[in-house]
C-alpha cells in the first residue's frame, strides 16, 4: 500500500512539473501567437481572444495543485504582504478607473495568473526553478535558433531585420534569451558538474538569441542582470568592514555608470546605428509624463489607460503616429495605472527582495539564490524601455514575482543560517 501511495505521489509531482512548464510556455508567448498572426506580426481581437482561451487550462491545473497545500500558500502570502497588497491594489483601482469593466477584468486575470508564481515559489526550490526554466526558456531559444535555419521566412521579422524565432516579435525572443543567459550564470554556481556544464550551454544559447534578435533592450537587460549577479555575489562573500567597503565601491561604480549612460546615451545610440529617440519612445514619454502629472497619486486605474475606451490614449496615438500598446516603460505604466501609491508598493517589493536575496546568498551561495536576485535586476533594467510590471499572463512578470515570493518564503526558513551582520540589515525590513 505504501508503494502505491509513493508511486501516486511521484505521478502527481511529475504532473506538477508538467503544469508549471506548460504555464511558463504559454505565458512566454511562444509558438501559438506566431501560428495565429496573419503574417504582419499583429494580432486582431479575435486572435487575441483565442489565445486567452489557452490560459484556462493553465489556471485550472495551477489552482488544483495549489489547493492541495493551502497552508503553504497562506504562509507564502503572509511572508510577503507587500506583494499581496501590490497584486490586490489593481482590483481596488477599479473604483476610480476611467473604465471600471476593463480594469476589473484585467485585475482578475492578474490575480489568476499570479497563481503560477505562487505555485513555482512554494513547490519548487530555486535550484528546481533553474532546471524547469532552463527546459522551457532554453528550449524555446533553441527552437528559435533552429527555426532560423529550417524556416527563415517565418522566423525573421517581417519588413525588418532581426530573428523572432518561434515568437511573434524579435524583442520577445530577446527577452527570453536574456533570461536564458541569467539561468546559465546561476547554473554555473551549482556544485554539480552537470549543472555547471549545462549553465555554460545556456549562456551560449542565450547570447546567440540576443545577438540574432537585435534587441537592444534584451542586451542591456542581460548585462544589468549580470552586473546584479556580480554585485550580490561580491557583497555576499564579504564580511565585516570588507562588506561595507564592497557596498560603497559598488555603489560608486553604479552611480558612475548611470552618469556615463546619461551623458553618452545619444552618442552611443548613434554609434550602434540606433534611433536616438529609442524608436519613438522619447516623444511618447513626453506625452505620457504630462498625463501622469494629471493623476499622480492613484493614476487612471489598472490596465485602462492604453485601452480603446480611453480618449486620451487615442490623442497620444494620433500625435506620435503609432498605436503604442503601453508606455514602453514599466515605471511610467505603473504611475499611469496605479499612481505613486502603486509605484511605492512595487519598490518596496523589489528592494525587500534584493535585501533578502543578498542574505540568502551569504547563507547558501550554491542553492540558486543568485538566480532569484539576478531575475529582479534583469526585470528592473528591462522595464526602462519595455513594460512588463504587473502584466497579466506575462512570463516576465511571472519570473519577477516568483523570485520575490521565493526569497521572502525561504528567507524566514534559512534565517538562523544567515550571518548576524546580514540579519541586522534585514531587521529594518
Amino acid at each position: 500500500m505504501a508503494t502505491k501511495a509513493t508511486a501516486f505521489e511521484r505521478g502527481l509531482r511529475r504532473a506538477e512539473w508538467f503544469a508549471a512548464g506548460l504555464a511558463l510556455f504559454v505565458f512566454s508567448g511562444a509558438l501559438f501567437p506566431l501560428l495565429l498572426e496573419g503574417g504582419d506580426g499583429m494580432l486582431d481581437a479575435a486572435e487575441r481572444s483565442r489565445l486567452r482561451m489557452l490560459n484556462l487550462p493553465v489556471y485550472l491545473l495551477t489552482f488544483l495543485f495549489l489547493a492541495r497545500r493551502p497552508i503553504l500558500l497562506a504562509i507564502a502570502m503572509w511572508r510577503n504582504v507587500p506583494m499581496v497588497a501590490l497584486v490586490l491594489f489593481p482590483t481596488v483601482s477599479a473604483f476610480w478607473a476611467i473604465s471600471q469593466s476593463v480594469s476589473l477584468r484585467r485585475s482578475i486575470a492578474l490575480i489568476m495568473s499570479m497563481a503560477v508564481a505562487y505555485l513555482l515559489a512554494t513547490r519548487f526550490s530555486p535550484r528546481q526553478q533553474i532546471v524547469l526554466l532552463s527546459g522551457v526558456l532554453g528550449g524555446a531559444t533553441v527552437m528559435s535558433l533552429a527555426a532560423a535555419a529550417v524556416m527563415p521566412g517565418l522566423a525573421m521579422m517581417p519588413g525588418e531585420g532581426g530573428l523572432r524565432g518561434i515568437f511573434i516579435h524579435k524583442n520577445v525572443l530577446g527577452w527570453v534569451a536574456s533570461f536564458t543567459v541569467i539561468l546559465g550564470l546561476a547554473a554555473r554556481q551549482d556544485l554539480q558538474p552537470a549543472m555547471r556544464w549545462g549553465g555554460l550551454g545556456l549562456i551560449g544559447i542565450g547570447a546567440a538569441g540576443i545577438l540574432l534578435s537585435g534587441s537592444a533592450t534584451a542586451l542591456l537587460s542581460a548585462l544589468f542582470g549580470w552586473l546584479t549577479f556580480l554585485t550580490v555575489r561580491t557583497i555576499a562573500r564579504a564580511r565585516g568592514m570588507a562588506r561595507l567597503a564592497a557596498i560603497l565601491v559598488l555603489a560608486l561604480v553604479l552611480v558612475s555608470l548611470a552618469a556615463l549612460l546619461f551623458i553618452g546615451l545619444l552618442p552611443l545610440l548613434e554609434f550602434l546605428g540606433k534611433d536616438a529617440t529609442l524608436t519613438g519612445r522619447v516623444p511618447l514619454w513626453h506625452l505620457v509624463d504630462a498625463e501622469i502629472a494629471r493623476r499622480p497619486v492613484l493614476g487612471y486605474g489598472y490596465g485602462v489607460f492604453w485601452s480603446e475606451a480611453n480618449p486620451i490614449a487615442w490623442q497620444i496615438w494620433e500625435e506620435v503616429g503609432w498605436q503604442a500598446p503601453h508606455a514602453h516603460n514599466g515605471y511610467r505604466d505603473l504611475l499611469l495605472g496605479l499612481g505613486l501609491v502603486g509605484l511605492a508598493l512595487f519598490l518596496i517589493v523589489a528592494l525587500r527582495a534584493l535585501q533578502q536575496g543578498t542574505g540568502l546568498c551569504s547563507a547558501a551561495p550554491h542553492d540558486g539564490w543568485l538566480w532569484c536576485v539576478a531575475t529582479i535586476g534583469t526585470a528592473l533594467a528591462m522595464n526602462l524601455s519595455e513594460s512588463t510590471f504587473l502584466m497579466q499572463n506575462d512570463l516576465m512578470w511571472t519570473l519577477f514575482s516568483t523570485a520575490a515570493i521565493t526569497l521572502s518564503l525561504r528567507h524566514a526558513q534559512l534565517r538562523p543560517a544567515i550571518p548576524r551582520h546580514s540579519r541586522l540589515q534585514h531587521a529594518a525590513v
